[in-house]
């Protein structure tokens, strides 16, 4: 009866053994280096800072959309494209200046865009302001607020005199018009004021409205009943400045694409998901998150009750912990954000937590879906040109791999979790049970021949 017993285990054990070792060798091993080329391609100059209302905006919509039909990730909808109208800032004719006239009409100054001041993208209801002593100006420090009718402008110093900075577009900015200035190019406009000289400015940009596109696939579940998951990134960024310097967007937020693109060919690997699968590509991110804001607007019956997994600026210093951003209104007792910090405590993974709206999943929380942000928190470089690949850490990358994976596999493979997490372990120790069940049968062979020489 033993015996029996016995062989009935070694069965079973080469069964979980022929399933793990399947298991191991069909998933996709996600692979960093694909991210690292996948980010270097995607922030080269070549793309000009994928600006959304720009072709290579458009460009980058398309590459990322090849490479989830290349993985043979569906089009979700029925069309790989969701498109959405958004306001952006267009480029008009012209050269930047900032300039001081006299009271005879003469330029007296004339400071140099890029060097004394430049323009801060907040946004461009108007292009062109000018003001004198009568005006009605605001003056601080740091800053002079010019009011014109329902106008607003300002011209503003940074507190490392850096003007390399570029914003964000919001369209529903209550200013008309930013500048950024240098200390000395702000304290130089005030006494220019002061001394009844006019101050002239124009920037080459209006706003305008475009059509932007969200790249949308997925992969279909058993279950097309149950809310699905969702995993995002952006992967518009901030373009090129009027000098032709490229802010190449690097960590922000070519990082957080590259990655849900290789984390798509992990997962198709898997087999198939409990429930649907969404990938989602973002366009205007730094518009305002319209296009978070435009997907869940439009499949909102489709994700309540869903979760999203978004990922923005992964992969800087792995001396900087891995962060969980949740909604401003969120707390660590929410229940997405509680399970991934287990995840995080388990795995010894430095994190902490943030919460404010300032990526996608600010649109999930917004219609009261759960939504995390997985991000490096690092501000050093965004939004300049310093955001390159030379600055990536796969380290950083790995480390989001395990605990996002972790957690998204739980979620969508409830039934086969355990294999696909832990094929390897499970592998090699149905491998030692079946040794060790063989070596326990053949002591008993060779003791009941010894008891029966014996006899």
């Amino acid at each position: 009866m033993k015996k029996r017993f016995a062989y009935i285990l070694i069965i079973f054990f080469m069964f979980v053994f022929i399933f793990s070792f399947y298991k191991y060798l069909t998933i996709h091993k996600f692979n960093h280096s694909a991210v690292i080329n996948n980010i270097t391609y995607l922030s080269s100059t070549n793309f000009k800072g994928r600006m959304g209302g720009t072709l290579e905006n458009d460009e980058a919509a398309s590459y990322i959309k090849s490479q989830f039909k290349a993985s043979s990730i569906k089009e979700y909808s029925n069309n790989y494209y969701q498109n959405f109208k958004a306001d952006y800032p267009k480029r008009i004719p012209g050269e930047p200046y900032l300039k001081v006239v006299n009271g005879h009409g003469e330029t007296i100054k004339t400071y140099v865009y890029n060097k004394d001041f430049k323009e801060d993208m907040l946004n461009f209801k108007k292009n062109h302001f000018v003001f004198y002593k009568s005006s009605n100006v605001m003056s601080q420090n740091s800053f002079l607020q010019i009011t014109s009718g329902k106008d607003h402008y300002i011209i503003y110093s940074t507190k490392d005199n850096k003007i390399n900075f570029r914003s964000s577009f919001m369209s529903n900015s209550p200013y008309s018009l930013c500048i950024m200035a240098t200390q000395s190019c702000l304290n130089e406009i005030k006494n220019y004021v002061k001394n009844n000289c006019i101050i002239d400015c124009f920037i080459p940009y209006t706003t305008d409205t475009t059509i932007l596109k969200n790249v949308i696939s997925y992969i279909p579940g058993r279950d097309k009943s149950k809310p699905p998951i969702i995993i995002s990134a952006h992967f518009d960024h901030v373009g090129t400045d009027l000098s032709g310097n490229v802010y190449q967007g690097a960590l922000d937020n070519a990082s957080g694409v590259s990655f849900i693109i290789e984390m798509s060919k992990y997962i198709h690997s898997l087999g198939t998901p409990d429930r649907n699968i969404i990938f989602a590509a973002f366009n205007g991110e730094e518009f305002g998150l319209k296009g978070s804001e435009a997907f869940v607007n439009s499949y909102y019956s489709n994700l309540k009750g869903g979760e999203d997994y978004n990922f923005d600026m992964i992969g800087s210093s792995p001396s900087m912990p891995l962060t969980i951003m949740g909604g401003k209104k969120d707390s660590s007792k929410n229940s997405l954000i509680n399970s991934i910090s287990t995840v995080c405590a388990k795995q010894n993974i430095h994190f902490n937590y943030l919460f404010e709206d300032a990526s996608d999943h600010a649109s999930f929380r917004n219609k009261n879906i759960n939504a995390v942000t997985f991000c490096n928190n690092d501000t050093s470089r965004i939004h300049t040109p310093l955001d390159t690949v030379s600055h990536i850490n796969t380290d950083s990358i790995d480390r989001c791999f395990d605990v996002a994976s972790s957690e998204i596999v739980n979620s969508a493979y409830n039934n086969s979790s355990i294999f696909i997490l832990y094929n390897k372990q499970i592998c090699v120790l149905s491998l030692f049970a079946i040794a060790a069940l063989i070596l326990v049968l053949l002591q008993d062979k060779i003791f009941k021949q010894k008891l029966k020489n014996v006899n």
